[in-house]
């Protein structure tokens, strides 16, 4: 087996101790431990899922981790060439031509000749993923340029995808969260839908209208939703990946209780090879709270700027963020005649945000009107029964809001599910 200059990610994957076994098993002739690997290699393959060892290899080439993916997010984060060094495609090169071979290589062949019987192909062990995935469709792409041996397409292919889905693991994903240490994917994010905010078209409308311009690469705003729980604004914020995912948008969530992370969020994301939406959900601070600080900062532009190619948008039931309490503003008597430019200053957190886009709460008109329109969406059937089941399940429930609605619904779905299958 050969050792690789620069893509490396291979040599991480749990196929490969079994698959270098083989190579030696088959070098020294010894029949019953390279069929012990040869069944070695088949498991691991579709432990993986994978379909067959060049789609393994493919992956594992363009989101393994490993020295590649160092030097891609490396040079994404300084908006650097990834080949700007020539040393760097040779390097490349040869190591794509080594495993074009390995991967057209007979070991079905080899082994069923040195243990004279017939073995079970490494092919069709796993279903094709998704088709509409960057990541899955950037991995077959490279998997045909390896089998055809076309290693000029497979070094463009490689550097095709790094510009687009960039490098390592984190390169398979187009949603992100952050577990207090480093950025994580999220396989499958909340599938939030812009089309499920019924009556809220003057909402969305500025909102994705600043999306669309930092798509664009135009000066865009940092954004706050503003409005009481189950308004709609998570899923404005969250729906943005369903609707912009195929132009390359991806999107970074932040939960409050990392918010201290800020810092290393931003320089993670500014690593991302496309453009992000930071998303800091449900905000609501204290008085004193330490948290407030690095977001003024990256709000006012100071040494802890975002890049570029992060969009922040926040979400809050509360107008200015701050809970405020009658017990927190200064007393008229107070000698601090400045008092109450800390009172103010504290509040205005809100006003650092360039765009400040309000939800309004669902009287019963607007909700079942959100009801109706989400309730034909699923297919159900609408009309005066349906309405009366609405408004008990909201008054029973968390109230008139556009979240009790797809509550609603998606029960009634899962009731005509069960009475449909006899359960």
């Amino acid at each position: 087996m050969f050792e690789p200059y620069l893509l490396d990610g291979p040599h991480a994957a749990p196929w490969w101790a079994s698959l270098t076994a083989l190579d030696g098993a088959l070098a020294r002739a010894e029949a019953a431990a390279a069929a012990a690997a040869h069944a070695g290699v088949a498991r691991s393959l579709i432990a993986r899922g994978h379909a067959d060892l060049a789609e393994a290899v493919a992956e594992a080439v363009l989101f393994g981790p490993g020295a590649w993916a160092t030097q891609v997010g490396r040079t994404v984060a300084l908006g650097r060439e990834v080949f700007g060094a020539a040393g760097l495609a040779e390097a490349a090169r040869s190591d794509l031509g080594q495993l074009a071979w390995l991967v057209r290589r007979d070991w079905q062949g080899e082994v069923e000749a040195l243990i004279g019987r017939a073995l079970p192909r490494w092919e069709r062990l796993s279903e094709q993923g998704d088709p509409s995935s960057e990541a899955v469709e950037a991995t077959r792409r490279l998997r045909q340029a390896l089998l055809s041996g076309a290693v000029a397409q497979c070094l463009e292919l490689v550097l095709e995808t790094a510009r687009a889905c960039g490098a390592g693991p984190l390169g398979r994903y187009e949603a992100y969260a952050w577990d207090g240490r480093r950025l994580v994917g999220v396989a499958t994010p909340a599938g939030a839908k812009l089309a499920d905010l019924v009556g809220l078209e003057r909402q969305l409308a500025p909102f994705l209208a600043n999306v669309e311009a930092f798509l664009s690469g135009r000066p865009a705003l940092a954004t706050l939703l503003y409005g009481p729980r189950g308004s709609g604004k998570s899923t404005a914020a969250r729906g943005l990946l369903e609707r912009y995912a195929r132009r390359g948008l991806r999107l970074v969530e932040l939960p409050f209780a990392h918010l201290a992370h800020l810092g290393a969020v931003l320089e993670a994301a500014a690593r991302l090879p496309r453009p992000a939406v930071l998303v800091l959900d449900d905000l609501a601070f204290d008085a004193g709270d330490e948290r407030l600080r690095p977001l003024k900062s990256l709000l006012e532009g100071s040494l802890l700027t975002r890049d570029e190619r992060v969009l922040v948008v926040a979400t809050s039931n509360r107008r200015h963020l701050v809970r405020e309490r009658h017990g927190d503003r200064p007393d008229p008597q107070d000698a601090d005649v400045h008092a109450w430019d800390t009172h103010h200053d504290r509040l205005a957190l809100a006003d650092r945000f360039g765009l400040t886009i309000t939800f309004p709460s669902a009287d019963q008109r607007a909700y079942l009107a959100i009801v109706r329109a989400l309730a034909a969406a699923a297919g159900l059937e609408t009309g005066a029964s349906l309405d009366q089941r609405a408004v008990r399940f909201a008054t029973w429930g968390n109230g008139f809001s556009g979240r009790t609605a797809r509550q609603f619904v998606d029960r009634e779905r899962a009731e005509l599910t069960g009475a449909g299958t006899g359960s």
